[in-house]
Order: structure tokens, then C-alpha cells, then sequence
């Protein structure tokens, strides 16, 4: 059977194996807020867009100025779309890079539970040794003394 030592290797492995995750994980949200905060101004500026050429449409607004409204926020729409994806996509890799960050976690958990189940073992085993060896003790000065 594998030593403690041999385990707490490997534990230590693992825990690092569980902060590269961490650190990859925290980029991919960083990734993700960084993009979402995008796509959140843009809707932003949509809206404001949209609530001019609203303005315009009402009032005695000329039509190049309503064309070039539409043109904005058409393309404010295809940017949008874009960022839609890369929202998407980013959401994804967050999700993926979670989910390997959960496995390393469960990994080091059943690590650190080996580690502890040995580490009682071992000192169940010693503390048996020391009791077999008391009675054995007290067993010799008995038999040395003899029966009095």
C-alpha cells in the first residue's frame, strides 16, 4: 500500500492542478464580463438611437437625417449580432472551464480524504503497537514477579 507521503504528492499535484483551473476559470469570466459590458453599452447606445430617431419621426425631422438614423442603428444591430456570438461563446468557455474547475475541487477533496484516512490509520496502527507492547510488558514483570 502507498505511503502518506506518496498521497500528499499527489495531493499537492492535484491543488495545483486545482489553481491553474481557478486562474484559467477567473480569466474566462474576466473574458466574459469583458464582452457582456460590450454588448451592454451597445444596447445602451441603441436605445438612445432609437429614442432620437423617435424624436425625429415625430417632429419635422428631414429625411436624410431619419435615413442616417436607420443606417446607425441598423448597424448597431449587426454589431450587436456579433457581439451576440462572442457573448455566447464566452459564456461557453466560462461554463466548460467551471465545470473542469468542480472536477479539480472533487479531485482534491478525495485526495485530502485519502490523506486523512491514512493519517488515522497510521495512528490507530501505533496506537495498537503501544498497547500490545504495554500488555506485553506488564505480562513479563507479571510472570517475573511470578504469582505471589
Amino acid at each position: 500500500m502507498a505511503s502518506i507521503h506518496a498521497f500528499q504528492k499527489i495531493l499537492s499535484h492535484q491543488e495545483r492542478i486545482k489553481k491553474n483551473a481557478q486562474m484559467e476559470y477567473q480569466q474566462s469570466v474576466d473574458q466574459f464580463e469583458a464582452v457582456a459590458t460590450k454588448l451592454y453599452q451597445l444596447l445602451k447606445k441603441k436605445e438612445e438611437v432609437q429614442m432620437q430617431y423617435n424624436y425625429y419621426l415625430e417632429s419635422t425631422g428631414s429625411v436624410t437625417t431619419l435615413a442616417t438614423h436607420h443606417a446607425y442603428i441598423d448597424e448597431i444591430n449587426n454589431k450587436i449580432k456579433t457581439i451576440q456570438v462572442q457573448v455566447n461563446q464566452a459564456r461557453t468557455q466560462m461554463e466548460i472551464k467551471q465545470a473542469g474547475l468542480t472536477e479539480a475541487h472533487i479531485e482534491v477533496k478525495k485526495f485530502e480524504k485519502i490523506v486523512e484516512n491514512k493519517q488515522l490509520t497510521e495512528k490507530n496502527n501505533v496506537l495498537y503497537k503501544e498497547a500490545k507492547q504495554l500488555d506485553e510488558t506488564s505480562m513479563r514483570q507479571f510472570l517475573k514477579n511470578g504469582i505471589r
